[in-house]
């Protein structure tokens, strides 16, 4: 038995608990389960008398060598591991004590997973407790049937060996190795674990027989061990071998199904659900996302499945920083891995940015344009790197995708959907006037710049800008010039800030304006003090000009141990905004956090020079 339980999160099922969360819970009873039978039946237990025997370094050491030699098993994006280690456990059965043989097992498996992989400690927990469960119920049956005091190749005792082995490879690895996929996912494809099941019963089946064989060896010319070397390597050829072809047919199968998907003429929507469940599947990842590019300047749209789930959501916005600065690496190399440990990158960021740790990013290139680009995040299996070969996957299947936008296969139906969705979003999101983010995008996205701050620990602002004038203007000009100043305020105010921040009217003659991820908290002075040089030029009307100035308050958030709620943020800036107004207007007022509340209202710091360089 080597079957290895993932421990990455996969999907939310129904339950509250998370799939690691279920995962862990399933394997502490499989661990009490197995500790019971120890610590019961088993307590007592010792090595039955037979002329085999051998030290424990050398059981352990043959657990660990034949961890090291496997193939992998993919049941629905999931890796499990199949290798040699029951050979040593039926030698084991005969040669050690119980108890010995337990925690040489245990002990040279786990050695042989962080020799592979490093240390995980959530995914070693349940392999240890699967492992210790396994040997539980091998030892029981073993035991149980009895083997035969004229040795280990005595009729009853071969009988006991091919029940333990049987019981424990056959039944109950399985059943628990499928039921921790199940709760981990929420989900499990029948073809595919039929497929894992028969290599499981085909790799229990051959390491009883080697270990037979082994034992015969080893009670009449120990000597003679080493012929198991050829037949032995040839097996694990035939499962390498095996293992292989059927993953080159699952991704001939996988590229052929998205072939098929691209050329479908269903809605967009449900062709970008079909095509990034298949490839969080195929690449054993919980989320995917396709971001495409828009042909001209205007909003990107990006189609993103969890869980393996056919429905893609689509939403649709401006690029921000951290997916333009993931572009321009994509540039350089195809495919780029990296997680949010690593803050110096552009791909740190652009995974932080949706929450997650790991990922990976291939680009969707076009013969002139870029076309957008695939995120790969959340690995089942707790890879945090491709292989080659999945690797050239991915870039086939970016190939593909491509083609297939420059095509206009999935173009047209893509700009449809994009000029619907658009149009819902401007007039929930957008004021009618000025055409920028009215007061609700506003404060939905300082929540989600807010959100980010822990994760990108760059500062984020917001700007309460009210225009000082406008009243008048709007009193002795008449509503229809009042609207053209509010229009020519918007554009002012966008010219001012970078492509990813917002500006947007919060209602009347006030503004807000969001600046997310900046280098220093400085920053949000500089900019406040541009806005407060563009107000106060006159706005040019046809025959006459007119001139308004502008109180803003700013208010800034630097620590992401101490981050407020997006309606606190706002409330802090207008506060700032009403003390510039009683200070003189025309200028601005920074949020002094230091201070409490009644301090603020009469001793706030108002800066009106910009910050020293």
């Amino acid at each position: 038995m080597a079957a290895v339980l993932p421990s990455s999160e996969a999907r939310r099922g129904r339950l509250s608990l998370t799939g690691s969360h279920r995962l862990v819970i399933f394997a502490s009873v499989l661990g009490c389960v197995a500790a019971a039978i120890w610590l019961g039946p088993l307590h007592a237990v010792t090595r039955p008398d037979s002329a085999v025997s051998i030290p424990w370094w050398a059981e352990l050491a043959a657990c660990y060598a034949a961890s090291l030699c496997y193939v992998e098993v993919r049941i629905r994006g999931t890796r499990t591991t199949l290798s040699l280690t029951e050979i040593p456990v039926a030698v084991g059965l005969f040669a050690v004590d119980p108890h010995v043989l337990l925690g040489c097992y245990v002990a040279g498996v786990l050695l042989g997973h962080w020799t592979r992989r490093g240390i995980q400690p959530a995914k070693d927990y349940g392999n240890l407790m699967l492992d210790a469960m396994y040997m539980a119920v091998t030892v029981l049956v073993f035991t149980a049937i009895g083997p035969s005091a004229s040795g280990p190749l005595a009729a009853q005792s071969i009988v006991a060996l091919v029940a333990a082995m049987a019981v424990a490879g056959w039944v109950v690895g399985p059943i628990a190795l499928n039921l921790g996929i199940f709760l981990l996912q929420g989900e499990l494809r029948l073809r595919e674990v039929i497929r894992a099941y028969l290599f499981q019963v085909v790799a229990t089946t051959t390491n009883t027989c080697l270990g037979v064989t082994a034992l015969v060896f080893m009670d009449g010319r120990p000597w003679l061990a080493f012929v198991l070397i050829p037949p032995v390597a040839l097996v694990l050829a035939a499962q390498l071998t095996a293992s292989e072809s059927q993953r080159r047919a699952d991704r001939m199968e996988f590229l052929y199904r998205t072939a098929d998907i691209l050329h479908s003429s269903s809605r967009v929507r449900d062709r970008a659900g079909e095509l990034l469940a298949g490839m969080s599947r195929m690449f054993g990842v919980g989320r995917a996302e396709l971001i495409v590019m828009p042909e001209e300047r205007g909003a990107a749209i990006r189609f993103t499945a969890t869980g393996g789930d056919d429905h893609a959501t689509v939403s649709s916005s401006e690029l921000t920083y951290a997916e333009q600065e993931a572009l321009n690496a994509l540039r350089n190399s195809r495919v780029i891995s990296s997680n949010q440990d690593s803050p110096d990158t552009s791909m740190a960021l652009l995974f932080a940015e949706r929450g997650v740790k790991h990922g990976t990013a291939v680009a969707l290139r076009g013969h002139e344009r870029p076309q957008g680009m695939l995120l790969l995040a959340e690995p089942l299996n707790g890879n945090l790197h491709m292989t080659s070969q999945e690797e050239s996957l991915l870039v086939t299947v970016a190939g593909q995708i491509s083609v297939a936008l420059e095509a206009g296969q999935l173009a047209g139906a893509i700009r449809t959907m994009s000029a619907e969705k658009d149009e819902l979003q401007r007039r929930a999101f957008y004021d009618p006037l000025t055409q920028i983010a009215n007061r609700s995008l506003f404060t939905e996205a300082v929540g989600k710049a807010l959100t980010r701050l822990p994760s990108t620990r760059r500062p984020v602002a917001t700007l309460f800008v009210d225009l000082d004038g406008f009243k008048e203007i709007n009193d002795a000009h008449g509503h229809a010039v009042g609207d053209k100043v509010l229009n020519a305020i918007a554009t002012r105010l966008r010219g001012q800030i970078r492509k990813f921040d917002m500006v947007a009217r919060l209602g009347g003659d006030e503004f807000g304006v969001l600046l997310d991820g900046m280098r220093h908290r400085s920053d949000a002075q500089m900019v406040a003090q541009r806005v407060v040089e563009v107000l106060r030029r006159p706005i040019p009307l046809g025959e006459i000009a007119v001139s308004v100035g502008g109180s803003i308050g700013v208010a800034v958030v630097d620590d992401p141990k101490d981050v407020p709620a997006p309606d606190e943020l706002l409330r802090r800036a207008d506060m700032a905004m009403y003390l510039a107004k009683r200070q003189g207007k025309d200028r601005y007022v920074v949020f002094d956090t230091s201070a409490r509340e009644p301090v603020i209202a009469t001793n706030a710091r108002a800066t009106v020079e910009p910050p020293p360089a």
